[in-house]
């Protein structure tokens, strides 16, 4: 928030903004908040996984402490310094998330009524009932007038801890390692302005839901820029002064789950081996483990110190899960080769965004409504779906609902649920349900050809083109061939009194034509009593009046 005392008018203009970024908020749709639970929960199921890889890494250094402490006890005290650093601040961010959750949702620790500090840790986001309201997490985060938020002391804890980290690294060598955490420079925000503050561009006017989300991610980043340094220390341990327990290959993705257009990268390394000693890489994809007969039509990449760095292109992939297998080739303190095999996968998505308007969730009946079926972090031969009212097809255009007729005059809406599968197509969690209102097709405008906007036509185009035809208003985004079944003319006598005559198809009868071709410049040819075939049945339509040129 801005330190400096404001006028008036501008504490009545900022009070009206708020007001308005209110009403807005209020319209966050369902399917905008369930993505966030379903990122949110991916997040912590990888910080989960992050956590079990840096213990696994810091008990294999203990290991090797054990089996040669004089050699590895300088490494080793390193390694114990960033687990006690990186304790300390992930603690802290858990701090930060769980206080934010408290102070939006009016959470009371403690006492006769409340409720345990730890019992909140266990709150998820489905959990939450506030989860769209953006004012509290701001208060709490950025701050109000001169009063500065939590956010603050984040980003300073963060510069902090990214600092400590990259000093276990040689000055000279830490321009190799890129392990986020990254709090400077410019941050565009949503009208394409520029802003210095990191923590005005994360947390301002954020909903929880996405305030939660940020923080899991700034973990996700703590754990992985931990694994880096402490990897790098077990590194710089020589494998030719000692033997190791085990030796394992390892492959270290950037993400298991790129967008199509972008790379697949990753590095893949034997631990605790000289970097002058660059190995080589054979991999084959499509395969989930390695065999060395795959040698001869494996792809062979060249490393450099230490690593071989692996780049996918997937702009030309489909979309869906990717295996492959392969082995490092690498030269023992001996001078000879060995290998050691290695296997992983990575899942190739669509770019996607889902914005929808929470009052055009609108299927008709009778027509083919196509919609789109998709899940962050999933991909499509992984979900399934279930619909209350007709039917899903698959299309070579993507999905369709289909079977909404005459048997649902009597439903105004109906509801999609969406469900992740596992690797035997059995359902394992609920990830959406969408509820869509049921309607007519809206009535199609009835038209002569040669008339134009007005309703003007000549004498000659009628009588050449002498039927009632339908379309659809250009806001219909559908198809459908109505067709004008029935309809009436008003005629008029010398004395001046009407009648009507009757067509009981869209052609106009012999004795209309009549009439039109006796009838002067000017004149009104009002047709009406119009019925139309839909898709549900004959409807009756507007009255259509031409005037006569």
């Amino acid at each position: 928030m801005a330190g400096f005392k404001e006028t008036p008018r501008q504490k009545m203009i900022a009070m009206m903004y708020l007001v308005l970024t209110a009403m807005l908020a209020l319209n966050v749709s369902k399917e905008i908040l369930e993505a966030f639970k379903v990122v949110n929960e991916s997040l912590v199921s990888t910080n989960v996984n992050f956590t079990n890889k840096v213990n696994s890494l810091y008990d294999e250094f203990e290991k090797q402490y054990d089996l040669n402490q004089k050699k590895v006890e300088p490494f080793w005290d390193k390694a114990k310094a960033v687990r006690e650093i990186s304790a300390n601040f992930t603690n802290y961010l858990d701090s930060v998330k769980i206080n934010t959750i408290i102070h939006t949702e009016g959470i009371k620790i403690g006492g006769k009524y409340g409720i345990s500090y730890d019992s909140v840790k266990k709150i998820t986001l489905r959990d939450l009932k506030q989860i769209d309201n953006f004012s509290k997490p701001t208060h709490y985060l950025v701050g109000i007038e001169t009063h500065k938020g939590e956010g603050y002391e984040l980003q300073e804890k963060i510069e902090k801890y990214r600092k400590d980290l990259l000093s276990f690294i040689p000055e000279d060598r830490r321009s190799y390692f890129n392990i986020g955490l990254n709090t400077k420079g410019k941050f565009i925000n949503t009208d394409g302005s520029f802003t210095k503050d990191w923590v005005y561009y994360n947390f301002y006017h954020t909903i929880l839901a996405a305030d939660v989300t940020i923080i899991n991610k700034i973990l996700a980043e703590a754990k992985n820029a931990e694994f880096d340094i402490v990897n790098y220390l077990a590194q710089d341990i020589s494998a030719k002064d000692f033997k190791f327990s085990k030796i394992e290959a390892k492959i270290l993705a950037n993400s298991a789950y790129v967008f199509q257009g972008d790379e697949y990268k990753a590095e893949i390394f034997v631990a605790a081996v000289d970097e002058k000693n660059n190995p080589t890489v054979e991999f084959r994809m499509g395969t989930s483990e390695w065999h060395d007969e795959f040698s001869s039509t494996s792809t062979k990449l060249l490393g450099e110190n230490g690593m071989v760095h692996l780049k996918l292109p997937t702009r030309n992939l489909t979309p869906k899960e990717y295996t492959f297998s392969g082995r490092i080739i690498i030269k023992d303190p001996t001078g000879e080769q060995q290998s050691y095999p290695f296997a992983s996968s990575f899942t190739v998505a669509e770019p996607s965004a889902n914005v929808s308007a929470s009052k055009m969730n609108v299927f008709y009946r009778g027509v083919d409504n196509p919609i789109r079926i998709s899940a962050s972090g999933i991909p499509d031969h992984r979900l399934d779906y279930a619909i209350t009212t007709g039917q899903i097809k698959k299309t070579d255009e993507g999905y369709v609902v289909s079977g909404l007729g005459r048997n649902t005059l009597s439903t105004n809406q109906l509801t999609i649920t969406v469900y992740a599968l596992d690797e035997n197509k059995v359902r394992t969690k609920k990830l959406g349900v969408q509820v869509f209102r049921l309607k007519q097709l809206p009535d199609p405008d009835v038209l002569v050809r040669g008339m134009n906007e007005d309703g003007d036509i000549l004498k000659g185009e009628i009588l050449t083109n002498p039927y009632l035809m339908c379309q659809l208003p250009e806001f219909v985004n559908f198809e459908y061939p109505f067709e004008v079944n029935a309809f009436s003319m008003t005629a008029y006598k010398v004395n001046g009194e009407s009648y009507d005559l009757f067509s009981t198809g869209s052609k106009l009868t012999t004795e209309m034509e009549s009439y039109i071709r006796d009838a002067r410049r000017g004149s009104d040819i009002v047709f009406k009593n119009i019925k139309v075939k839909g898709p549900t049945g004959d409807r009756k339509v507007p009255a259509l009046v031409l005037t006569l040129r």
